[in-house]
């Protein structure tokens, strides 16, 4: 385990995956940082969203996607199976890098 705190954030309605823009399965919040040209450390957290569709592929989110479809919410009796797969897929999810080209583009966009 990575040891990076992952909040999950659950709300009335579900996720939007930004990427397919379907219904997502899971909301997480997520430390991200990097180095910046000067030389300072930027930090902060971005959301990722679990897709069923978009990360059926990815080997630890996959076994989450399922136990989602088995399940649908999370009770008592299934909680620590749970959140032994909640833990194996934070471990290797992250924030997308910036992509600086999209966001000048939208950026041109809005002016």
């Amino acid at each position: 385990m990575t040891g990076r705190r992952i909040e999950i954030v659950s709300g009335p309605e579900p996720p939007r995956c930004p990427r397919c823009r379907r219904e997502g399965l899971l909301l997480a919040r997520v430390p991200y940082g990097w180095t910046n040209a000067g030389g300072v450390a930027v930090r902060g957290r971005g959301e990722v969203v679990l897709c069923a569709a978009c990360d059926a592929d990815a080997a630890r989110a996959a076994p989450l996607i399922t136990w989602f479809h088995v399940h649908a919410t999370v009770e008592p009796a299934d909680s620590e199976e749970f959140l032994q797969l909640l833990a194996a897929w934070a471990d290797e999810v992250s924030v997308p890098p910036l992509d600086r080209k999209r966001w000048e583009d939208e950026i041109e966009q809005l002016t």
